[in-house]
């Protein structure tokens, strides 16, 4: 059954507002995969808050030109599929390809900060740290010096300490001696 020029434009108006939402927006192909494994790639990206949309090429690419973004044409060919990363990339990317990679099946590209990432490029948003990795190493970062600030501190005083426990000894020896 055909779709509708309204369903058509609700479906454009859908994608141009997840993509201004959208850090960054992973294509690829999904070629030979069976509904049940998409499935499980929806339900396995759902809990890193992202989203996987399926559409016909010509509306994302009316979505993408609507959105402001640039639009990919060697990217939007054969079947595709997009992955909308809202709040982490690196999460999301490492869930696909790690997916894909079962299914040999590749990215086809990615679209962040207004610039096209194609093949190779594309792939290393999934080496990228986390959201959650980032913050902690920023952290660690901040808490680096509080805590060698905090050792110094204490070395000085365990010093303190030891050399009255030590003096404490001597005196109970020459007390005893005495």
């Amino acid at each position: 059954m055909p779709v509708t020029k309204e369903r058509k434009e609700e479906l454009v108006a859908q994608l141009t507002q997840d993509l201004k939402k959208t850090q960054a927006l992973i294509i690829t192909d999904y070629r030979g995969l069976p509904v049940a494994e998409l499935q499980k790639l929806r339900n396995q990206l759902r809990g890193l808050k992202t989203g996987l949309h399926i559409a016909k090429n010509t509306l994302v690419e009316l979505a993408l030109q609507r959105a402001g973004m640039p639009v990919p044409q060697d990217l939007l060919t054969g079947p595709t599929a997009l992955l909308f990363c809202y709040n982490d990339i690196a999460g999301p990317a490492k869930s696909l390809n790690d997916f894909l990679k079962d299914k040999e099946l590749k990215v086809k590209g990615a679209i962040m900060g207004g610039s096209i990432l194609r093949g190779a490029e594309a792939e290393a948003l999934a080496s990228l740290p986390t959201r959650d990795q980032l913050f902690g190493k920023l952290l660690g970062t901040i808490n680096a010096p509080g805590t060698q600030v905090a050792g110094v501190v204490a070395a000085g005083i365990r010093q303190v300490l030891y050399l009255l426990q030590a003096r404490a000894e001597q005196l109970e020896k020459q007390g005893a001696a005495a």
